[in-house]
């Protein structure tokens, strides 16, 4: 069944152009585009992905070519304060899982690339159990040298999957998919961050109390006190999101 064609809907957080599409309707608009051969580079992107694009020219210049999705509470939070139309969060995993599932029904091949050797071949074991009519064409550890990224390119564009996953951490994942995009003949590219960490069970994801709560970034922080660096963007971002809406109104 063809999916009715959505309108393109974006809310500009600082400098970052997000999609304003609900999570159902993300899937929609990303399955129609694979149906009917369209790249797509999808990012994942949160308060701290945001400061990085706002830090560096070359990946702000990424993030403005990709289709954003709001994967942080505290996005939703700042298209509140100024009054933009994002819902709801579009997380990487739920829209990873949400993609598989498009993939099971419609038998679509899937790559992915990225994480340690032993998280990523389990959440390769583990998504192709769930998801068994979805086509795991390949996968490959993020652990590799410069001189080995020719021979993943061209297993990639062989193997010419729908789904293209990758968990370099960011910038480097989106960097790496943009720099191999036209060879790659993968028609979604979306970096996925930490979600096969999650996949694969070695970490856990917070219980749906803190999800609800919106606290899953301190439940995160909690069990990963390593993290407490990467978080202290939160407060940077909230801090410029409000200095920003106060300049406009003055």
């Amino acid at each position: 069944m063809k999916v009715k064609t959505l309108t393109k809907q974006v809310a500009n957080i600082l400098g970052v152009p997000f999609s304003t599409r609900g999570f159902r309707e993300t899937v929609a608009y990303i399955t129609e585009r694979i149906e009917n051969g369209q790249k797509t580079h999808v990012v994942t992107a949160n308060p701290e992905i945001v400061m990085l694009a706002r830090a560096d020219r070359a990946f702000q210049s990424i993030v403005e070519q990709a289709h954003v999705v709001p994967d942080g509470i505290g996005i939703v939070y700042a298209a509140k304060w100024t009054n933009q139309p994002i819902r709801e969060r579009v997380t990487g995993v739920e829209l990873l899982e949400a993609l598989m599932a498009e993939a099971n029904e419609r038998q679509w091949g899937v790559y992915l690339l990225g994480a340690k050797p032993d998280v990523i071949s389990l959440a390769a074991q583990k998504l192709a159990a769930r998801y068994p009519n979805a086509r795991i064409v390949g996968y490959r550890d993020g652990y590799f040298r410069e001189e080995d990224e020719e021979r993943i390119v061209q297993e990639i564009a062989e193997a010419r999957p729908e789904l293209l996953f990758v968990a370099l951490g960011a910038p480097r994942q989106d960097q790496w998919m943009v720099k191999y995009r036209d060879r790659l003949n993968a028609s979604l590219m979306m970096g996925v961050g930490g979600s096969f960490d999650v996949i694969s069970g070695k970490v856990k994801r917070a219980p749906e109390i803190w999800q609800k709560l919106h606290l899953e970034w301190f439940y995160r922080l909690a069990s990963q006190p390593s993290r407490w660096k990467r978080q202290l963007a939160i407060p940077r971002f909230v801090w410029t999101v409000l200095k920003e809406k106060w300049s406009s109104r003055s």
